[in-house]
């Protein structure tokens, strides 16, 4: 389909009464909720797993806070049934329950590999997944479990006290935060979070519009004004902020975080579009490399007694900088 008509078509039932139901139904009919068991929430999922294992430790117990659940819960359930205590929070309902029953389905089809990354009895992870798919609701599933679903929820004012999470995670969300609003989220998520506590972030920066087009490169969307992209393309059904990984990261540094690792994936092929690209004025000044920078993997750490004395300690940098790894377009 080209571009600019899926462009056209959900613009259209962003505005039109009933639109965003129409607009549900046809994902769960067509693309990745058609083929739940194909989808990269998965694997996603199961990075997330392996990475607060190695810089939480034990996950059983985990104080864990999720920004943004999305349509396809793999992480808080993959986190929960390896004995994390996750209450994940949406500004809007995106799930339903046979969507959570599907994402059930494949993760017991992958319980020894979530298991093992988790480093979880795979025993009691079964167990564990036989409560979730007895409840009639994704709420009651994760209270089964000691977690929490919140939707609609307003994510600038989460009902926790300071300091309640180990650690806060986002997949594939932060891209999705209009800019004025994601500094307010990010400075909630610091204040729920512990002293030493973690926080674990993936984003994406591609035009999602681009993805079932070969003609249109996935950075083409940089060369639009801020007021013509939000004019035409942002509105209740998708936003995308376009920022840049310098940029989130920035942000990241302006609150506070301390980074532990960071991963970046440079797409090749767009590296070169992106340097003969005539640029919208706001991204006029940023690196080629950093403009062709396509995924964002961020392990960040609150600092407090336990990490200052860590850092104190070294004789290193503290900061462990993750490589950067060239994949193709697509």
């Amino acid at each position: 389909m080209k571009w600019w008509m899926m462009a056209a078509a959900e613009w259209t039932l962003a505005h039109m009464p009933g639109g965003p139901h129409i607009h549900a139904r046809l994902r769960e009919q067509s693309g990745e909720l058609a083929k739940l068991e194909h989808s990269s929430r998965f694997d996603n999922a199961l990075w997330f797993v392996k990475t607060a294992r190695r810089w939480c430790g034990e996950l059983s117990g985990l104080r864990v806070v999720e920004i943004g659940t999305g349509w396809v819960p793999a992480l808080p359930l993959a986190l929960l049934l390896s004995g994390a205590r996750v209450e994940t929070y949406d500004v809007q309902r995106l799930t339903n329950w046979e969507l959570v029953r599907r994402t059930l389905q494949v993760l017991r089809k992958r319980a020894a590999e979530f298991a093992a990354a988790a480093e979880f009895p795979l025993e009691m992870f079964l167990k564990r997944l036989d409560v979730a798919e007895s409840a009639s609701d994704f709420e009651s599933a994760c209270t089964a479990l000691c977690g929490r679903y919140a939707a609609p929820s307003d994510t600038l004012n989460l009902p926790l006290e300071d300091g309640h999470a180990d650690l806060v995670v986002s997949n594939l969300v932060l891209q999705c935060i209009p800019v004025d609003v994601l500094r307010d989220v990010l400075t909630e998520s610091r204040r729920v979070l512990r002293p030493d506590g973690f926080a674990i972030h993936r984003a994406r920066m591609t035009d999602e519009y681009a993805r079932r087009d070969p003609n249109r490169n996935h950075l083409e969307y940089l060369k639009y004004s801020e007021s013509d992209w939000n004019r035409w393309f942002c509105h209740r059904l998708k936003y995308q902020n376009r920022l840049r990984a310098s940029q989130f990261v920035s942000l990241f540094d302006e609150l506070g975080f301390a980074s532990r690792w960071n991963g970046r994936s440079v797409d090749g092929e767009s590296l070169r579009f992106v340097e003969q690209l005539s640029l919208a004025e706001e991204f006029a000044g940023l690196d080629s490399k950093d403009l062709a920078t396509i995924n964002l993997e961020l392990v960040l750490q609150l600092p407090g007694p336990a990490s200052v004395e860590r850092a104190a300690r070294e004789s290193a940098p503290s900061v462990k900088a993750g490589g950067e790894v060239h994949v193709s377009a697509g």
